[in-house]
């Protein structure tokens, strides 16, 4: 049986796909089909990279070295860590979300990967060559003066508030 969000993504597929019927008859359900196949052997390659890496770090990052690292109790250390690494890996969410979840099952705290996913969003290094070429050095440093300190707050403030539920959610999302 697929899980909720399978089944969600079904649903919403489903959805769309007859208003894409009732808008433009099966020529355009094919034509959204044949857009989506396109994408999907788009990202293949970095999704089988991707789970490659996500693999290779939870074999790497043992339960013990995440717990003494990136676990709850590492604290600041954990969370600056997490930033660290957000802010350098390159690539999509195609690439970032599954090294978190390979972080999340190896043993990593909500806090960190909170940090990482945001630091990721706000800080990735690798698309920083392009807003200065396009905003400005202006724009681009004052956006990042003000987020500077947005991941390790979020994480610390992820890590107080929910943190003791990082064990359900671990669970809820185990394959």
């Amino acid at each position: 049986m697929p899980d909720r969000t399978t089944i969600a993504l079904i649903l919403v597929a489903a959805l769309l796909a007859g208003i894409a019927w009732w808008q433009g008859g099966p020529a355009l359900v094919l034509a959204g089909f044949v857009d989506g196949g396109r994408t999907l052997v788009s990202v293949i390659p970095l999704l089988v990279f991707a789970f490659l890496i996500a693999g290779l770090v939870q074999t790497l990052v043992t339960r013990d070295r995440a717990a003494r690292w990136l676990g709850a109790e590492s604290g600041w250390r954990g969370i600056a860590l997490a930033c660290l690494g957000g802010a350098l890996i390159p690539g999509g969410p195609y690439a970032y979300y599954p090294i978190a979840a390979a972080l999340m099952r190896s043993g990593a705290g909500l806090g960190v990967l909170v940090a990482f996913v945001t630091a990721k969003n706000l800080w990735s290094v690798t698309r920083l060559p392009l807003e200065f070429a396009l905003l400005g050095a202006h724009l681009t440093l004052i956006r990042l003066l003000v987020t500077l300190p947005v991941p390790p707050l979020m994480g610390l403030l992820a890590e107080t508030l929910f943190g003791q539920q990082m064990e359900r959610i671990r669970k809820a999302v185990a394959p």
